[in-house]
């Protein structure tokens, strides 16, 4: 199936956008490795934003509006990744489904505190860390490829 069946493109063009939503998936992400000892629930609200912001990205740059995103994607992480895969995101790891299956539920609901401890000690967060800093390099990467492939003049950055 073509990546126009599975998606509704909009009329105009979003890719723009694909830039400063990784920059605010990096942005969120900065910093989170150092609040994961001392807190918790916020780093891995961040890690959860950033993971979000990414996937958003990289289907921006596939020419996937904004609007799409906002209304079937929302909030959840897995849904997120599974768009992006039918995008043709070949990128992050494996692994990285898991943490969105854990992370998204809490996520989307905005209840991240309450996970019950055994769910959220299911999950090596350093780890899961590390799976979103690849994921974010990924996409960079693939952002950056598409934008260059289809419009040269988006890889300008503004002053």
């Amino acid at each position: 199936m073509r990546i126009d069946a599975i998606h509704r493109r909009h009329r105009g063009d979003d890719r723009a956008l694909a830039r400063p939503f990784l920059r605010n998936a990096e942005g969120f992400f900065h910093g989170t490795d150092k609040l994961l000892p001392r807190f918790p629930d916020n780093a891995l609200h961040f890690m959860a934003i950033a993971t979000e912001l990414a996937l958003k990205a990289y289907l921006l740059g596939r020419g996937i509006s904004d609007d799409w995103n906002r209304i079937h994607v929302r909030h959840d992480l897995s849904k997120a990744l599974k768009s992006a895969t039918r995008a043709g995101f070949k990128g992050g790891s494996p692994k990285l489904a898991e943490v969105a299956a854990v992370l998204s539920p809490y996520y989307k609901s905005h209840s991240i505190p309450d996970m019950p401890t055994e769910l959220a000690a299911s999950i090596d967060w350093t780890v899961a860390h590390a799976l979103i800093a690849i994921l974010l390099g990924d996409v960079h990467i693939e952002v950056h490829r598409e934008l260059a492939r289809v419009r040269p003049e988006y890889l300008v950055c503004p002053v």
